[in-house]
């Protein structure tokens, strides 16, 4: 039997973390993948980069990548 995929609609949003570090946050639009509803899934950034370089690249990434797909292995 093949996985079954599971996809959403979703976004990134930047934050600055508790210690003022910016994060990438992947927001779903759609309680739809199981795997992720009781969790947040975030990326960090490097060292050195502003809340406003995170935005710039939350906005790109946002303009090129439209959904999630979560499969297991």
């Amino acid at each position: 039997m093949t996985p079954r995929t599971e996809r959403s609609g979703s976004r990134f949003v930047a934050v600055n973390t508790d210690d003022g570090r910016p994060l990438i946050r992947l927001e779903l639009f759609h309680d739809t993948v199981a795997g992720l509803k009781s969790i947040t899934v975030g990326f960090e950034v490097l060292s050195g980069t502003t809340l406003e370089q995170t935005r710039t690249l939350v906005d790109t990434m946002n303009e090129r990548i439209i959904g999630v797909a979560v499969s297991p292995n």
